[in-house]
């Protein structure tokens, strides 16, 4: 079996979904998850924690580039994911795979959907939520080579500016590897991206068409789950990603099955199942009406980016 580690390097404020990450990262125990951190995170068997400063942090990436970087805040950190196994691979040197993601997601079964067959590949994934890279020279450098049309390493790290260099559809290296190195890629989505607030405040899955959905986290498994003429429908998920949803609030007491709503984590009902079903997953046009208006306040205000 390949080995993984998802990396996150972390300053500031966990978000409310940090906890059934947690339970569903640790359910997951073939793959390791190491982070750098001034958060208090505890370690487990495949949590590893690397306690340190942003400042800190800082020294370490600079130490990578012979010329001056710009790092001056934790959310800057995003433009350097696409670096991480060439900054940090001594820290990572014994695993075959490395990769990043985000903590405001719950994982499924992992291995489920990255398989053998799917570690062949050096580029997997590629969305901001769980990317994985190869562990080797070329995959890892790769974010340096320049090609035409697509943003350039040094010119996302000399300004402070986000250019989204990590990101799909914004020409930075996701976009370099699907386009100039597409046998080398994975770009299935079996995950799902969930509907911000302002588009639908209910869950509707962006990435694979569902509306109206909930997830249910059970044992190792994630599903989502709708209803439709009246019977219980489910999906495996390799992972859901909650963005742009801080309001959420975590009220598990079994994180060994729970159901998430998009208000809320909660243990998993266990009687008039469908009743609640259709209660959670509601059409919510007052509340989906009230979170563009606070959108467009924020927007006309310059408050800059709220996750």
């Amino acid at each position: 079996m390949k080995s993984i580690v998802v990396i996150f390097p972390y300053f500031g404020k966990l978000p409310p979904q940090y906890d059934i990450w947690r339970a569903s990262a640790i359910r997951n125990p073939s793959i390791d998850f190491m982070f750098f951190t001034d958060t208090e995170i505890a370690p487990y068997k495949n949590i590893i924690v690397h306690k340190m400063k942003f400042e800190d942090f800082r020294i370490i990436v600079q130490k990578a580039f012979d010329f001056q970087i710009i790092l001056d805040r934790p959310y800057k950190l995003c433009e350097y994911k696409p670096a991480y196994g060439y900054i940090l691979k001594d820290y990572i040197k014994q695993y075959d795979f490395w990769g990043f993601g985000d903590l405001d997601l719950v994982y499924g079964n992992i291995r489920t959907f990255i398989t053998d067959e799917v570690l062949k590949y050096k580029f997997i994934l590629g969305w901001g939520h769980l990317s994985l890279f190869r562990n080797d020279s070329d995959t890892n450098e790769y974010f340096m080579k320049e090609e035409n049309g697509f943003q350039k390493y040094t010119d996302a790290y000399t300004t402070r500016n986000i250019t989204f260099f990590d990101e799909f559809d914004h020409m930075g290296c996701s976009d370099k590897w699907k386009a100039c190195r597409p046998n080398d890629c994975w770009l299935e989505t079996p995950f799902d991206n969930v509907s911000k607030p302002k588009q639908a405040f209910h869950f509707n899955s962006l990435t694979r068409g569902w509306q109206q959905v909930l997830f249910e986290h059970d044992g190792q498994h994630l599903y989502m789950i709708r209803i439709v003429n009246g019977k219980i429908e489910k999906k495996e998920s390799l992972y859901a990603h909650f963005q742009h949803r801080a309001f959420m609030k975590d009220k598990i007491s079994d994180y060994n099955h729970f159901l998430i709503t998009p208000t809320s984590m909660i243990d998993f009902p266990k009687h008039m199942i469908k009743f609640h079903l259709l209660f959670y997953s509601r059409k919510r046009t007052f509340r989906t009406k009230l979170a563009q208006w606070k959108d467009r306040i924020i927007w006309k205000l310059n408050l800059g980016h709220y996750k």
